[in-house]
């Protein structure tokens, strides 16, 4: 197999990440095709000082098709679903999802996998997700009763809600 695309993504997420603490990117084993993510939750996010662990595995086609990733640590974070075994995507994004390749969500302007795109998307994505800050959720979500509230008030005051109430308000105790 020949693997000069993920043997320069790979070099090139190391150097991106050299001097970045919250960030450790290794091989799992013995081959860079097959790599261990850890993620180190930043101060001032429900994530914070915890250690999530990532896995990432680049496909025989790869770059045309995603790497495959998967949230190898149990947590609770509304895009990963950690009730999913291994060798299954558990984690919700447009970035590594195969059946998004190539196309482009108008509404939204989220776009899936293309072969430019690089291990350093993929890992800047995962790191924003585990390093997210208020709010913490989508105050426009349809699902959400109170989202035309919300969309009303506007994001600035959304930023005033703190952690314990959101979880009161989507938990019935």
């Amino acid at each position: 197999m020949i693997i000069i695309r993920e043997e320069t993504d790979y070099t090139e997420a190391i150097e991106a990440y050299k001097n970045e603490p919250t960030v450790i990117l290794e091989p799992w084993g013995r081959s860079i095709d097959h790599l261990r993510l850890t993620i180190i939750g930043k101060k001032g996010t429900p994530y914070a000082d915890g250690k999530f662990v990532f896995e990432i595995k680049f496909p025989d086609n790869y770059p045309f098709a995603p790497p495959y990733a998967y949230a190898v640590t149990l947590m609770w974070h509304p895009n990963i679903d950690s009730s999913i075994p291994p060798g299954k995507l558990n984690i919700c994004l447009d970035l590594i999802n195969p059946d998004l390749v190539g196309k482009v969500d108008a509404s939204t302007g989220a776009s899936g996998w293309t072969p430019s795109k690089t291990l350093t998307n993929i890992i800047e994505a995962l790191k924003g997700m585990m390093h997210v800050e208020p709010p913490f959720f989508n105050p426009g979500d349809p699902l959400r009763k109170s989202s035309k509230l919300k969309r009303n008030l506007g994001l600035k005051n959304m930023q005033k809600i703190d952690f314990n109430h959101f979880l009161s308000s989507i938990f019935i105790f």
